[in-house]
Parts: C-alpha cells; structure tokens; sequence
C-alpha cells in the first residue's frame, strides 16, 4: 500500500475501537497534461507574467537606425549595383537572397523597401507558410518575458521547435504589423501551428500559469502530508509544471510553528512545543508551483478557519484544542457519517470520570500513532513515502504493556487517562461537526466495527453488551 491508503486501524475487543479507509483520489491538472516538457526551456520562467499595455513593446525599430545602419544599407546596395551590371546576380541570387534575410533580420527597417522585403520573402520560403509537423498537436508552454525583442522571441520559439526560422518569424510579424503586440507572458502554441497563428496566439492575453493539485484527504496525519509533497515532487503530475516546495522546511514549520504563523490566528492555541497537527484541513489545493513553506501552511490554517464550523471559534482557543483532538479520533475510527456524534458520545462520556471512573480512552488508534511516530523519528524524510501509516501494532502483548519512549507514552491511552496530548490526524468537517455536538444522551461506552461489509459500528451501554458484540461479529467464539 502508499502512503496515502495505509490500512486503517482495526477494531480490538474491548473499548472504542474501530477503522476508517483512506480515499485515493486522482491527481488532474486540466488542459495542461499533454504539455510539452520541451517548453521548460522557454525563456523567462522566472518573470512574473503581466497583462494589459504595459506588458507590449513596439520592436519596429529594434536594432535598426543610425548612422551605421545607413552606412550598411549604402554598402549593401552598391554591391548589388555591382552584382547586377557585373551579369553576377543570377548565379549569386541565392547567395544575395540569403545575406539579405540576414541583414534584414538585424535591419528591420530595411523591410521597408519592397525589393529588400521580396528578397527576404524568397530566400525564407516555406518556413513562413508551413508549420513545423502538421500532424505534431501537442500543447507546448512558451512564455514571453517583459522587453524581449521579436528576434529573441524568435530564437526561443526555434529552441522548443515551433518553429523553423526566427528571421522567418520576425519578418511575419512586422508584415502583420504585430510587434506592437506581443504581450508578456505564458501562452500555449503547438508545432502543428503556422507563423501566422502563433503570432496571433502571442497577441492575445497570456495564459494563467496551470497550478499544482495538492490533495490532502481527511485522517492524515502531517508526515502523510509531508510524504505526498515529497512522493509529488518526485513524481509530478505534470512535468512541465514541477513543485518546488522544501518540504522539509514544511515539516519543520508544521511540527515547530514560528510565533510569526501561530500570531496569524487569535483561535489557536497550541500546548508548549506542540504542533500543528489536526488544524493543517483536509482539502485539494490548487497552489502556484514555487509555493513556500509558509503560504502553503498559512493556507491550510486559513482553509481550517474558512471550513470549519462557526460554533467552533465561539470556544475559548483551550476548549478548540480539545474539540479538535476529539474529533481527530473520530476521524480515525468512523466511517458513516451517522456514526461519527455517536463516537464522539463514547470518547466525551469516557472523559467524564463521574461516569467512567478510569478516565481511560482505550482508543487503538493513539497507539497506532505513537507506534508510527516511533519508526518515522528514526528514518528520514524521504524514506516516509514508502511507509505504510496507520497498521494496527503487531505482536502479542496487551495495548496498555506497550511502552514507548517518554514523549509518546501518554499517547497510549490505554495505560493514560484522558485525551493524548495532541489531535494525531487533521479531521474533516464531519467529525468537526460531532466533536463540537457529540451524542451523549444514549450512553454508550463502548463501539465496535460490524464486519458485515456496511462499514457500520455496534454501540454498547456496558461491558457486558460489548462482548456480546464481540461474539456476534466474530471477534471471540
């Protein structure tokens, strides 16, 4: 299994107990998925794309005028002169042809002339009227940067091979009288296409920039989070859209919020050296390639305002940390929405030690997640993609034995009352929604999966009931 679909916890035979599956769910970039990668060597990657006038530059006069020029064009035309009275322009016209489009390429004034610009017409011949492959569609991403001349965007449409001849494209845009309009920016041209369309596509407003899908599914944890950026940035979605996140910054600025994030957001409230687990929402993010860190944190915690019922933030910032670390279990051990008020009522009557004088939780999945966190503080980062989260402990020895190291002991609440000390997954509005309205009244204690393929859970008022439970779903005999 990935990262992304581990197995979920499984229900044990006493206590609340129970699973809830990861859903895999596709990676889609629209209209942008048959880019080509050969696009990535357009100039101009960095510049930031603008729109509107101030992003056009009239190039008629780019590397033209002046003394030299005049000069220049003098000497060319005696030479002519001379070619022609010396009987040699027939068999040198090809030659002459030639030195002419050139010229004419670093002149463009010289176009001006209509024997010049019959001359440069000849020598560029088909390159002017026939696309590169008329059968080639593919979507190639090409970008304009602020004051590149139609020469230098000429030379970049030769290097990702929309074209044949940059002379050719600087000729077709000032006979088009276009250079005053190309605008700044990403645009999208194939090799199918002729001059003529390209210019006219090089004309129009840019393109936005295609956007990078995250999608964090409800019941991860933040190393799941951080394993997908990693597996993502090592397999793009779409190659000619690359993130280029430092996720290891992120998994440091998540489980270490600076003061700078945490001032953001009067609600939250954090225990010392706690992290931003439970709060980074579950949601799909369409996020700029060069996200940092930080705007990519910041939101996720803005996605966790937005989302998250209002009834939440009418807490006091300690009672929202612990609405959210009740509802990270019921993320963890539900699958029906109708269940899910129902496991919130076992965990908050649990809590009250009137009710259930022990105070222990006995949830597997705290256990699960001080077992993982275990294996995940002693490998590195790039070695979590390959991890499966959330198994059930194998092995013999009783949940509330297991001993882990001193910071994740409370985590195991079957030897600790009450809650563990942090949420261990980012719950979705669901189970948002029955932590802050749990469904005390029926007074249950106890829940376990159904293993009748409904993905339902059994209640139970007593100890009693549950193993009657147990036997009827085929935990004991």
């Amino acid at each position: 299994m990935s990262m992304e679909d581990g197995q979920d916890p499984k229900p044990g035979r006493r206590g609340p107990r129970g699973g809830s599956p990861g859903l895999k769910r596709p990676f889609v970039d629209t209209g942008w998925d048959n880019a080509d990668q050969t696009a990535a060597d357009a100039p101009g990657v960095d510049s930031k794309p603008v729109s509107g006038t101030q992003d056009r530059r009239n190039f008629k006069s780019s590397r033209s005028g002046g003394i030299g020029s005049v000069l220049r064009f003098a000497a060319f035309t005696l030479v002519l002169a001379g070619l022609v009275l010396g009987g040699l322009y027939f068999f040198a016209r090809p030659a002459v042809y030639h030195a002419v489009s050139d010229w004419a390429a670093e002149n463009p004034t010289a176009l001006k002339l209509p024997f010049v610009a019959d001359m440069v017409r000849a020598d560029l011949g088909t390159s002017l009227t026939e696309p590169v492959n008329v059968a080639d569609f593919r979507d190639i991403v090409f970008e304009i940067t602020l004051g590149e001349t139609p020469a230098e965007i000429g030379d970049a449409l030769v290097r990702v091979g929309a074209i044949a001849d940059s002379r050719a494209f600087v000729f077709e845009a000032l006979e088009l009288n276009a250079t005053s309009y190309f605008y700044a920016g990403r645009h999208v041209v194939t090799r199918a296409m002729t001059l003529d369309q390209i210019i006219d596509v090089l004309t129009r407003e840019p393109v936005s920039a295609p956007t990078v899908h995250l999608v964090f599914r409800e019941g991860l944890r933040i190393e799941q989070m951080v394993a997908k950026l990693e597996d993502l940035e090592a397999n793009p979605v779409d190659p000619a859209v690359k993130l280029s996140l430092d996720v290891a910054e992120y998994e440091q600025l998540a489980t270490n919020p600076t003061p700078d994030i945490l001032a953001r957001y009067s609600w939250l409230k954090l225990p010392p050296g706690a992290s931003l687990e439970g709060f980074l929402f579950p949601a799909t993010y369409d996020v700029d390639a060069g996200i940092t860190p930080v705007q990519l944190i910041e939101q996720q915690l803005d996605a966790f305002a937005a989302n998250a019922p209002p009834a939440l933030f009418q807490m006091t910032p300690d009672l929202i940390y612990q609405t959210v670390q009740v509802a990270s279990l019921v993320e963890t051990e539900v699958k029906l929405d109708t269940d899910r008020p129902l496991v919130a009522g076992v965990y908050v009557n649990r809590l009250d030690r009137k009710k259930w004088p022990t105070g222990l939780l006995n949830s597997d999945p705290t256990v699960i997640y001080a077992n993982d966190s275990v294996w995940l503080t002693t490998h590195p980062i790039d070695s979590w993609v390959g991890y499966t989260f959330w198994v059930e402990v194998a092995g013999t020895t009783p949940l509330a034995q297991i001993i882990f190291p001193d910071a994740l002991a409370p985590y195991n609440t079957y030897h600790h009352a009450g809650l563990p000390p942090t949420p261990i997954c980012s719950p979705g509005l669901a189970s948002l929604l029955a932590a802050i309205t749990p469904d005390t009244a029926d007074g249950y204690y106890y829940f376990l999966a159904k293993k009748d393929g409904t993905g339902g859970l059994a209640f139970a008022h007593t100890n009693a009931e549950q193993i009657a439970n147990e036997k009827k779903y085929g935990y004991i005999k």
